[in-house]
């Protein structure tokens, strides 16, 4: 690293729109200083942007920059990002953003470098070199929260294909004929295995079971639509059968996926992220004996699946983690 003094800005923008966080790290990556605001409606490119820049203003005060002035700006994207051109190809979740120039936006504002990608691939960035996967050379980072993101870090640089869309596992076709996507394609991954179709598919199955929809509403209070992916493994592992099918199938399709892959890129380790990587165990060791039944030996024999380290802080670590690179 050639600068030895000043900041860096970490920015994160969730797929939604509704999660916006920024941090102020040292060149060592340390967080000195962060902000989080979430929004409780899914917001318009202006408004989000407005946003930013009140949050960005309160954190680059300058009482926080006493050692100097910021060097570069990293951004986490929840959605398909061109790296190369520093563009937001668009968010599902969101309005407004279809190919939307956020690094040049950004560099001309704020008159810093600025560079961007998607969540998914920042928070493998900071996993591998700040989290779980110190020290590996080819590692996966499959974050399993809201959708299904990935990315791929080989000998500590993001993979990103020929137009930054390599590690895009949520959008792996895994069952013919099944649920619709986010993205308007049917049987991707993220249509079964991410935290919104496990939920909106317990809940949906658990009407014609009076005995799980009883269940569900004793652990929630009476509101089923807020039941956790956690909850839903618990209902699991207590016996109940709608719950247990719902789990089973998940980890089929996730298993098959990420067989696909091993076989494919040979990773050393897996690293798993998200709001449903929290449960722990009762996902990932099934996960590991699925993995070792679906893999060549040869492929599997060295193979580590964990969870994350930094876990819903991978995001906007990452982003820290992109700025600075090569500072």
């Amino acid at each position: 690293m050639l600068a030895t003094q000043g900041y860096v800005v970490g920015i994160e923008i969730s797929g939604s729109g509704t999660r916006q966080s920024v941090a102020l790290a040292d060149l060592d990556g340390n967080i000195l200083y962060q902000l989080r605001r979430p929004l409780e409606y899914i917001p318009d490119t202006t408004t989000l942007l407005q946003l930013l820049e009140a949050m960005l203003g309160e954190v680059l005060d300058p009482e926080h920059l006493r050692d100097g002035r910021v060097l570069r700006v990293g951004v986490a994207v929840g959605g398909p990002v061109d790296a190369s051109q520093g563009i937001v190809r668009t968010l599902y979740h969101a309005h407004g953003w279809d190919n939307f120039p956020l690094q040049d936006y950004l560099a001309e504002r704020l008159n810093v470098p600025c560079i961007i990608d998607n969540n998914a691939n920042a928070a493998a960035l900071a996993e591998v070199l700040y989290g779980a996967g110190i020290g590996e050379r080819v590692a996966l980072y499959v974050g399993l929260g809201r959708g299904i993101g990935g990315g791929l870090i080989v000998n500590g640089r993001i993979y990103h294909g020929v137009t930054s869309t390599a590690g895009e596992i949520g959008h792996l076709l895994v069952m013919q004929n099944g649920p619709k996507c986010s993205c308007g394609g049917y049987g991707h991954l993220e249509a079964i295995a991410s935290a919104q179709a496990i939920v909106r598919t317990m809940i949906g199955r658990a009407v014609e079971h009076p005995a799980t929809l009883a269940a569900i509403q004793r652990l929630t209070e009476g509101r089923a639509e807020r039941i956790t992916v956690g909850q839903i493994f618990q209902l699991a592992a207590e016996g109940d059968e709608v719950a247990r099918c719902l789990i089973d199938e998940v980890l089929t399709y996730l298993a098959f996926a990420l067989a696909n892959i091993v076989h494919l890129v040979n990773p050393g380790m897996i690293i798993l992220g998200g709001s449903v990587a929290l449960v722990g165990e009762p996902l990932i060791a099934p996960l590991r004996e699925r993995l070792r039944a679906l893999c060549l030996p040869a492929a599997s024999q060295h193979l580590r699946i964990v969870q994350g380290k930094l876990g819903p802080q991978a995001s906007l670590v990452g982003a820290v983690t992109l700025a600075l690179q090569d500072l």
